[in-house]
């Protein structure tokens, strides 16, 4: 093998070498019914903010909005898996059990152990999980952060979460 072949084959291997061990190249995954997925445009919900807050700060990090409007605890068990993808180191969740005791009375009675297996899911497999629920539920409580159906954050809401969770995000 000729030098520039070796130079070539060399800064190929430190490449991969670094995007595998940088942080900064970590993978956020936002999960959760309308609370992740959101009533705003795309560019405004809260998980892009975050992204852009974060890319601001230097990071390279890619921030997947797997949410879905509607979804119930059973439903969002049954797809975690195959919504977290390999190589996520942090998934942010965003559900409760609103739609299950809209969708179907029996259900309602599992979202909290729902909820429960898919902490337990996310965390099994060594990804760090924040609970933002909690989070949502406050800025969603101030005033103007709401849409007017007020279970939904507005652009100024979704702003505003993603600036806490930029706090908490490492």
């Amino acid at each position: 093998m000729n030098f520039s072949k070796a130079r070539i084959l060399l800064a190929a291997l430190a490449c991969i070498l670094l995007a595998q061990s940088c942080p900064a190249s970590a993978q956020i995954v936002v999960l959760g019914h309308s609370a992740a997925h959101g009533y705003v445009a795309n560019n405004e919900m809260w998980s892009s903010v975050l992204e852009s807050i974060l890319r601001a700060r230097g990071s390279q990090v890619h921030v997947i909005n797997a949410g879905v409007n509607g979804e119930t605890t059973k439903d969002e068990l049954a797809r975690v898996d195959s919504a977290v993808p390999n190589g996520t180191k942090l998934v942010i969740l965003t559900i409760n059990g609103f739609n299950d005791n809209h969708k179907d009375i029996t259900g309602s009675a599992e979202a909290p152990a729902n909820i429960a297996a898919i902490k337990r899911k996310i965390t099994a497999r060594g990804i760090r999980l924040i609970d933002a629920m909690g989070l949502y539920t406050s800025v969603l409580k101030q005033p103007g952060m709401a849409l007017g159906d007020h279970l939904h954050l507005s652009v100024e809401g979704n702003r505003k979460l993603a600036t806490i969770l930029a706090g908490m995000v490492r």
